[in-house]
């Protein structure tokens, strides 16, 4: 066992509670890059440490109080400061990907179901922010129905991570649940027309005031230029008609996919032909103020979250705007301060096929998770849980460009390992039933082995560049080609069965 996979162990003992054979069942990696290797193998340690599932404690402990009662915890893990008992919406639904990949599947599905119960006609339909960890509202975020936390953005991700969800497990849950469908219908619909009275456009709005109690834009918890629509809100809430369109026809309900499929077709070409250009022709809009005037200057996650929803059409627009946002996250002003916001820059720059960009945000969060973060019981921004989660699925995702099909039996993967990661193997990554073992080397080799499952799988092995021939396991097959968020790639499609590995090669 890797010496600083056992010191892990030893210092979270409760980890072994959730792992029944650390190192043969849990996702583990395997690499030259000693760097990554370690901090993989802390983030599998610090994520299962964060699990409540079977304990019992106070809640609405937070950094002023020490909280109350004993009670039972559910199934669920920290999704914010650890110095509160609870997790926020925002938090969990960027560390759903990394709780599937730890075997989090129970815990997962608990809490977004447990945050779409919290949506009620009395709170404009808005989920709560943050919940206890037995599933009740966390009072430091809730204080009357009329006066809680809510932001919009993260209303529309509970939508989009849950189809996420459905695409890793196959779980018809997700899609069966009567709590978690009739959420969806109200976030899609009855959510937006309440929410969409100061600029009549289709978009959901915040109150324009930036306090997140009355209800806010964006994620960008700023005040100083509050907003009423904002880059992230119209990102979000195009995914989530995205994501409500694929999970309608799941269920075989062809009319509601054709409805919302054609919203998110429509949304996305308005965002991309006017609210985004509506202030000059070099950057990209990324908000609107209370006097509904365009903002394009830097604003955090409601500059870069545009991009990492797919919400821009590729070109050369969209290609300047990603470096304005590489530019101005790099700068001493405009860097995020907290290194949850900047977890999020790696999915960004490989969703766009930035590999090299994508990496150096990874290795920021590598080479900080140690430095303190900005609430004073919380030791250390590795402690903050969304850290150890977001490094799992950026491996995962975005390093090994894995997308996972699981109700279809299907994956793709594409190589997107930087210079100084000459080679990357992940062994059991869950996708549905199933366990499979990727391997890159470089950008001209994948083998995928198919630990186990019960069905076969389709693999769609994908290469940057123009190949004509893919080598499957050394005979020569024709390459198809499409674009990827407008890189050209190359890939065949391979069946594969239980025991069987696939090595595809290109020159």
């Amino acid at each position: 066992m890797n010496r600083f996979l056992f010191f892990i162990l030893l210092s979270f003992p409760h980890i072994l509670l959730y792992a029944n054979s650390f190192d043969t069942s849990i996702i583990q990696i395997e690499t030259t890059n000693k760097k990554l290797e370690t901090a993989f193998n802390w983030a599998v340690g610090m994520g299962l440490s964060h699990v409540q599932t079977g304990k019992t404690g106070v809640i609405d402990r937070w950094e002023r109080g020490a909280g109350s009662g004993k009670v039972a915890y559910i199934p669920s893990y920290w999704g914010g400061y650890n110095s509160r008992t609870a997790f926020y919406s925002r938090d969990i639904c960027h560390q759903f990907a990394g709780g599937h990949l730890l075997n989090l599947q129970l815990e997962n599905f608990t809490m977004l179901r447990e945050f779409a119960k919290t949506s009620t006609v009395e709170r404009k339909w808005f989920p709560l922010w943050a919940l206890n960890f037995d599933g009740s509202s966390f009072k430091l975020d809730h204080r009357s129905d009329n006066d809680f936390v809510r932001e919009v953005p993260a209303a529309f991700e509970l939508v989009d991570k849950a189809y996420q969800l459905y695409l890793w497990t196959g779980d018809k849950k997700y899609i069966d649940d009567e709590s978690l469908w009739n959420y969806y219908l109200h976030i899609v619909d009855d959510f937006i027309k309440l929410h969409d009275t100061r600029i009549p456009n289709g978009v959901a709005e915040g109150d324009g005031s930036g306090d997140i109690f009355k209800g806010s834009a964006t994620f960008n918890e700023e005040r100083s230029i509050p907003l009423v629509e904002a880059g992230d809100g119209i990102a979000c809430q195009y995914k989530a008609f995205e994501s409500f369109a694929m999970m309608a026809k799941a269920r075989g309900n062809k009319k509601l996919y054709h409805q919302y499929n054609t919203k998110a077709v429509e949304l996305k070409k308005y965002f991309n032909n006017q609210w985004s250009v509506k202030a000059d022709n070099k950057n990209l809009v990324r908000g609107y103020n209370i006097k509904g005037e365009p903002l394009t200057n830097w604003g955090k996650e409601n500059s870069w979250f545009m991009l990492m929803k797919g919400i821009c059409i590729p070109s050369e627009r969209t290609e300047n705007y990603i470096d304005f946002v590489e530019e101005s996250a790099s700068s001493k002003r405009g860097k995020p301060s907290n290194i949850e916001a900047r977890s999020y820059l790696p999915e960004t720059f490989f969703i766009n096929n930035r590999i090299n960009q994508g990496w150096k945000w990874m290795e920021d969060i590598i080479n900080n998770i140690d430095i303190q973060f900005p609430v004073s019981k919380t030791k250390g921004d590795g402690n903050y849980p969304e850290i150890s989660f977001v490094l799992l699925s950026n491996v995962v995702e975005g390093l090994m460009g894995l997308e996972p099909n699981a109700p279809d039996a299907k994956l793709a993967s594409i190589s997107r390992l930087p210079a100084s990661i000459p080679d990357l193997k992940v062994k059991n990554i869950a996708i549905g039933n199933s366990l499979f073992t990727l391997y890159h080397l470089s950008s001209k080799k994948s083998v995928l082995t198919f630990q186990s499952g019960s069905k076969d799988f389709t693999w769609q092995v994908r290469f940057y560049g123009d190949h004509p021939i893919i080598q499957v396991n050394g005979i020569a097959k024709k390459a198809k080609k499409k674009l990827l968020n407008g890189a050209k790639i190359s890939y065949v499609d391979i069946k594969i069965k239980t025991g069987e590995s696939i090595e595809a090669i290109v020159d």
